[in-house]
């Protein structure tokens, strides 16, 4: 029968007459000395070798971590090695390179010294990726890391989060760590697997919502007490049509309330160029709340709860999916909205450039070297039918 919290509480600093051993599963058990110490042992063989490995005692170990760290111990088994002497040289290498950076280290130098990211919105998903991430990262230098120690770390990602997100780990570490190792940070890596070999790859999507599916979500929204601001963020994101990073990094430099203007400076560009957008009553409305509320504290028009940064993407998400869940709605995210936008105006009879315009777009071909028109006039037009389609 397996342990429990209580009967190892029952045996701890319980004088007994003599060794007691208690089984748990999986090979797991605990030695009880006769001064009531309890600690956990690994049962193992090795090369036809019986021997037993101390995990820790308890309480400072605990039953459920116990069992946690058992499943490693036998990663190290199956990987050929025997435990005692693959722990005693884990140590051994900790102390040799205790200054030698591991993959935390090399993160923060990383997002230090490399500029070449991209647009803010980009680094701020490396940052947030990243920083998450390494939490779950082999403490040891990069350069000690065997691939098979690679693969195991991003299977554990793979199976915290998603397979989809792992295989985005790999390539966002193999760009930092080929970085450091030319700037001479670290002396090699090992992270040389194929992308490919881990999790898989985003799925195309093709989720668009319907009117009537953004009106539902709308009403959701004012029926929830979540933040205003992010519910003003969410509803900004469907009238426009705009990305995600964008909607976010609107400062009240960018929006021009008597022309109706928003104007999107370049870097705050997914592809690196300024865009004019107009904007239709129901968004000034929701930006002038904004200003009007905020406005004296942040140059944000949807900041976060400390106001000197924007809302986070995050904020965003955990909104959306709570509405999911609610509404039992096929999940969506707010950049299907975009497809939303661009495939009703189009089937209403909106100039599929106009459209193009709308969503920020390069007008493909010969238009995007002598056209440099960004036709307000009729997004005007076209975001005013929009508008009132999903407010009415």
């Amino acid at each position: 029968m397996p342990l429990s919290d209580k009967q190892l509480m029952s045996l701890h600093k319980k004088p007994q007459m003599k060794v007691i051993e208690v089984a748990d599963r999986d090979s797991l058990s605990v030695r009880v000395s006769p001064k009531g110490k309890v600690v956990f042992q690994y049962r193992y063989r090795f090369q036809g070798n019986a021997s037993r490995y101390d995990l820790g005692s308890y309480p400072t170990l605990s039953l459920k971590n116990a069992r946690i760290e058992l499943i490693e111990l036998k990663r190290i088994l199956e990987g050929g090695h025997d435990i005692k002497v693959y722990k005693r040289e884990e140590e051994e290498g900790k102390a040799a390179h205790l200054n030698e950076p591991n993959l935390a280290a090399c993160v923060e130098e990383f997002l230090d010294k490399y500029n070449c990211i991209g647009k803010q919105t980009t680094r701020e998903h490396y940052e947030y990726s990243m920083r998450r991430h390494v939490k779950e990262a082999p403490l040891k230098p990069v350069h000690l890391l065997s691939k098979k120690e690679w693969v195991n770390y991003f299977d554990t990602i793979g199976t915290n989060s998603t397979p989809t997100n792992a295989q985005g780990m790999v390539k966002k570490f193999k760009t930092c760590l080929n970085f450091l190792e030319d700037r001479g940070f670290i002396p090699s890596h090992m992270l040389t697997i194929k992308t490919s070999s881990i999790g898989s790859p985003a799925n195309k999507r093709d989720r668009t919502p319907t009117i009537e599916e953004i009106k539902q979500i709308f009403t959701e929204l004012d029926r929830s007490q979540r933040n205003p601001t992010t519910i003003n963020t969410i509803k900004a994101l469907a009238l426009t049509g705009a990305r995600n990073g964008e909607i976010r990094q609107m400062e009240k430099k960018d929006i021009d309330l008597d022309k109706k203007i928003w104007i999107l400076p370049a870097i705050k560009h997914k592809s690196g160029f300024a865009v004019k957008r107009p904007l239709n009553d129901e968004v000034i409305d929701i930006i002038k709340w904004q200003l009007n509320t905020f406005g004296d504290l942040t140059d944000y028009v949807f900041p976060n709860g400390a106001y000197k940064n924007p809302i986070t993407p995050q904020t965003i998400n955990k909104t959306c999916r709570a509405i999911i869940e609610k509404l039992n709605m096929e999940p969506w995210t707010v950049h299907d909205f975009r497809r939303s936008l661009s495939t009703t105006l189009v089937d209403s009879g909106v100039e599929l450039h106009v459209a193009e315009k709308m969503l920020g777009h390069t007008l493909g071909g010969i238009l995007s070297v002598y056209n440099k028109s960004e036709y307000i006039k009729e997004q005007r037009t076209a975001y005013a039918a929009w508008g009132k389609l999903i407010i009415s």
